[in-house]
């Protein structure tokens, strides 16, 4: 996993929810702050945010590293975003531990350094941030800063998909189908692949398919098999694509009008 695979965060953060700041003037300036970001008028934005962050208020902090690292208003500046970013991780906030430890990965801003970004992911990761314990789970599969430890990172991208991070919940399937961590399960593959297949995760329903058309932790379907494989080629998957003509080769005209009834009438669970 190379580091400029890890994502930042770039998401503002609301008053409600994940701030560390007050209500009364202090919260109203904030939110005067969104309001201003909202509509694009960010010096507006920084007018209001700039005081509160240097009162220590970690949401601001947070929001003027997110504004200099996209360049929002100022000119982009990763450095600047750095600074307001470990202000705000130091106060335990931990959508600012993310994405500083994925600044660490990346070498965005500050030298690249996998030791430093493993400590701020488990920071993050110890808060129950999804996105944190996903990465900390990746990066003991991968060796990068830690020791590779596949039953640890299994544990994290558990905790990340448990707690609805969609891409962990196919990582967890890969994993118990595979054995990766764990001895081989496929019923629970089928478990996690669903889980991310039903939020219309295509590489998901592409593997979901598959376990149906083999009877891999689930009775064999190549009714269920073709719908899910016809949902993961609509998003352009090449072998879902491919592992569809194949099952339609194989199967009657009824199953197939079947399985296509099941594909228009499927619609996304709700996150």
């Amino acid at each position: 996993m190379s580091g400029a695979g890890i994502a930042r965060s770039l998401v503002l953060v609301l008053a409600l929810g994940l701030g560390t700041g007050g209500g009364g003037a202090l919260g109203a300036n904030f939110d005067a702050g969104w309001s201003a970001y909202q509509r694009g008028d960010f010096a507006t934005a920084l007018d209001e945010w700039r005081p509160l962050a240097e009162a220590g208020d970690a949401r601001a902090q947070f929001n003027l590293g997110v504004m200099h690292d996209d360049g929002r208003g100022v000119d982009q500046d990763f450095g600047t975003a750095i600074r307001y970013w470990r202000q705000a991780a130091e106060l335990g906030f931990a959508p600012a531990q993310h994405n500083l430890a994925s600044s660490y990965i990346g070498g965005v801003g500050v030298a690249e350094d996998h030791q430093r970004a493993i400590d701020w992911l488990h920071r993050a990761a110890n808060q129950n941030l999804p996105r944190s314990q996903y990465t900390l789970g990746k990066m003991y599969l991968s060796g990068l800063g830690v020791s590779r430890d596949a039953r640890e990172g299994l544990f994290w991208i558990l905790k990340a998909a448990e707690m609805g991070l969609v891409p962990a919940a196919y990582n967890a399937g890969k994993m118990y189908r595979d054995g990766l961590g764990i001895a081989v399960d496929y019923t629970r593959a089928v478990r996690w692949f669903r889980v991310a297949a039903e939020q219309d995760y295509a590489k998901a329903q592409r593997a979901l398919g598959q376990r149906y058309a083999l009877g891999q932790g689930v009775a064999r379907s190549d009714v269920e098999g073709l719908k899910w494989m016809t949902l993961a080629a609509r998003h352009g998957i090449e072998e879902a694509e491919q592992l569809r003509e194949e099952l339609v080769a194989s199967m009657s005209a009824a199953d197939i009008a079947a399985a296509e009834a099941l594909v228009r009438d499927w619609r996304p669970a709700d996150r």
